[in-house]
């Protein structure tokens, strides 16, 4: 990279939209009570809850409550802020008279590699790897009105769901050996759910192989399957969202009032009719994997935007400011916290750490998620006091924008 401070790309408070900022950091800390599953309990039980471990009393509502308020909720909300992003970024570089395309493509293909190291190194659950093949694919839609955006998200959305459905309905017409496997995937036996407790609990150099093996499916078979056509889908209806004025407060209160009342109705509604729906079918794989996962893949949507109707009525109003404030300051390092989540769970949950992986019920899990939040929220704060940008944000945008940025504030 070529340093050069008096080209620097800087971002000035006014360049910046705080509900943007406050929306993301509301989404960060909502997407840990998911997560926290996925770095602290077996892989099985992230899907289904009767995989491992007690289900009854405190668990039992620790596990309802993150279903109904948060799965899939908050990486809803992510993926639109995302879609949002791939608009403000690209009328910005028009603005410079940069290519848009060359800014795009170089932007996320850091992403990328960023999420396959990611990946393969830390985590297999990262999201990285496909906010950037997404991101690649949906920049031609940029230019359609917010009208044209809603239809063809509202397409890739149903497409998603269809064939979650069409594969739910043809389970019993598998080839049995099929069938087996994923029964084993979705109940694993004690011995393997042992081995893997043995690998997460290990040093780096026993778990490690595990992820990147993880990774490798996620990003591909999973992907193109799952997440592909939802991801797309949502970006989509976040750059609509961006056009309309809706995510930056300049649509009506009214507007924000609507979406808050019908998200949090219908969404919840939904969600929660998919609990009872699953417990009914004894969360089997032929069903809530597929179709009984259907309640809460729309009811997600609906509740999303619940969660940002509320958020943008609190940024209009004199409620809490000092949260609303370090909620912004983490938002706008929201890319450095993801990935310190995942540090922090290294630090916690495997070998290197207090090796406490499967070692926690789920109400202790939401204990941890908290202390990571207050923590998070306190050094977010005092970074963006000196910083422009947190330190993954620096680095991502000296590399797409191929010189050293300005990193403290100016003063």
């Amino acid at each position: 990279m070529v340093s050069d401070q008096s080209k620097a790309v800087s971002i000035e408070q006014s360049d910046r939209w705080e509900s943007l900022d406050l929306i993301r950091g509301c989404a960060l800390l909502g997407i840990l009570v998911m997560n926290i599953q996925s770095f602290g309990l077996p892989s099985a039980a992230y899907m289904n809850p009767t995989a491992f471990g007690d289900l009854t009393g405190w668990n039992l509502y620790a596990w309802i409550g993150s279903h109904v308020f948060f799965d899939s909720k908050f990486m809803a909300i992510f993926s639109m802020l995302f879609g949002a992003g791939i608009v403000l970024f690209t009328e910005r570089a028009e603005q410079r008279g940069r290519s848009p395309l060359a800014m795009h493509v170089r932007r996320n293909l850091w992403l990328i590699l960023f999420g396959l190291l990611h990946a393969h190194l830390l985590w297999f659950g990262d999201i990285l790897f496909s906010y950037g093949i997404c991101a690649l694919l949906i920049y031609p839609f940029r230019r359609l009105t917010p009208r044209s955006l809603i239809m063809w998200a509202l397409f890739l959305i149903l497409l998603g769901s269809a064939i979650s459905v069409f594969t739910g309905l043809s389970f019993e017409y598998w080839p049995e050996n099929d069938r087996i496997e994923l029964e084993e995937e979705w109940q694993p036996a004690t011995a393997e759910i042992s081995e893997e407790v043995a690998l997460l609990r290990g040093t780096i150099t026993s778990w490690q192989p595990f992820m990147s093996s993880g990774a490798f499916v996620m990003q591909t078979f999973i992907f193109w399957f799952f997440i592909l056509w939802r991801t797309c889908g949502m970006m989509l209806l976040g750059m609509a969202l961006f056009k309309s004025g809706i995510l930056i407060a300049q649509g009506s209160r009214q507007a924000a009032k609507s979406m808050m009342l019908l998200g949090w109705s219908l969404g919840l509604a939904l969600s929660a009719f998919g609990v009872w729906e699953n417990f009914e079918h004894g969360f089997s794989v032929d069903y809530s994997q597929f179709l009984g996962s259907q309640w809460n893949y729309w009811g997600s949507i609906a509740t999303a935007f619940g969660i940002m109707g509320t958020i943008l009525l609190w940024n209009t109003s004199d409620v809490l400011p000092k949260w609303r404030r370090a909620l912004c300051s983490l938002g706008r390092m929201a890319f450095t916290m993801y990935i310190l989540q995942t540090v922090l769970a290294i630090f916690i949950f495997r070998g290197e750490g207090f090796a406490q992986f499967a070692q926690m019920e789920r109400w202790q899990l939401l204990v941890v998620v908290v202390a990571i939040w207050v923590f998070q929220l306190l050094l977010a704060t005092a970074w963006m006091q000196r910083f422009q940008f947190g330190p993954l944000e620096w680095l991502w945008r000296s590399l797409t924008h191929w010189k050293r940025v300005p990193i403290r504030k100016i003063s």
